[in-house]
């Protein structure tokens, strides 16, 4: 996340556009995911990220949670909880070069 959000009005027009641009699925694994289940990841976050659209991308939960990614610790207890990855989940993270590698 950049240091500054959009408003919640634009941040929904934004969120919708990076999901139809990236076709309605999740850029790593490919899964169809819907606009009400997706993530829109920012792949620079923190003082270095912005909102503009070559710095998003459209993740299914699963993938977001498992991106390897500080940012992303607290999510993964909630994950676990929910049976979205499993306990052992520490071999299942990913980094950007590996989905560089995939397009």
């Amino acid at each position: 996340m950049p240091k500054k959000r959009q408003p919640k009005e634009i941040w929904m027009i934004t969120r919708e556009r990076i999901w139809l641009r990236d076709n309605q699925r999740c850029v790593r694994c490919k899964v169809l995911v819907g606009l009400n289940k997706c993530h829109i990841d920012h792949i620079k976050s923190g003082k270095l990220g912005t909102n503009e659209d070559n710095n998003l991308r459209t993740l299914c939960i699963r993938c977001h949670v498992l991106r390897a990614d500080l940012r992303h610790s607290g999510m993964r207890a909630k994950a676990i909880a929910k049976g979205i990855i499993p306990p052992n989940w520490r071999s299942l993270v990913w980094e950007d070069h590996e989905l560089d590698n995939e397009t």
